[in-house]
């Protein structure tokens, strides 16, 4: 069963401290997708990076703060992650990394069938692009260790929602 991992929006705008949208512990979680990142590239499965990118007036500013606007610093990938030339990068508009872009595709032709995703924000991001791919029958694995909510309570809500609902196995 091939397997990918899909790195969500570990942006400089979410994971540095001077970031438009700084997430709490996200810079926690950067050794531990560093390593999962190792495991996934030795064993030859592909290493997926799904980013945020807006224009200047993007709608979305109506409901967040201005963020990893296209061009800018805050929207480039934090430098301990920084991509590997043969990582694929995709750029997206909204929450999920399925929604206008090509995902379903590179998925399809790396004919992956397992995606473990993990970034942030666990409740925002990262819970989009997991409902997704379970609509698109992909069997998803969220490590815990991997990813960070808005605040704790939005964490504990994300868990039951992936378990109960996706039946997205936790790790």
């Amino acid at each position: 069963m091939k397997r990918a991992l899909i790195i969500v929006d570990m942006l400089k705008d979410f994971v540095e401290d001077r970031g438009a949208l700084k997430v709490e512990g996200a810079k926690e979680i950067v050794p531990f997708i560093k390593g999962l990142k190792a495991g996934f590239k030795s064993e030859g499965s592909p290493v997926i990076y799904v980013c945020d990118s807006h224009s200047k007036n993007d709608p979305e500013f109506e409901l967040w703060p201005p963020h990893c606007v296209e061009g800018t610093e805050g929207a480039e990938v934090t430098d301990d992650l920084k991509p590997d030339k043969d990582d694929y990068v995709i750029k997206k508009t909204t929450y999920s990394g399925f929604h206008g872009t090509n995902l379903g595709k590179l998925l399809k032709d790396l004919s992956v069938q397992t995606v473990w995703i993990c970034g942030v924000a666990m409740n925002i991001c990262v819970h989009y692009t997991a409902a997704d791919a379970r609509m698109n029958g992909y069997d998803v694995v969220v490590p815990l260790g991997g990813t960070k909510g808005l605040t704790k309570e939005d964490e504990e809500y994300m868990k039951k929602q992936f378990a109960n609902v996706l039946k997205v196995k936790l790790i």
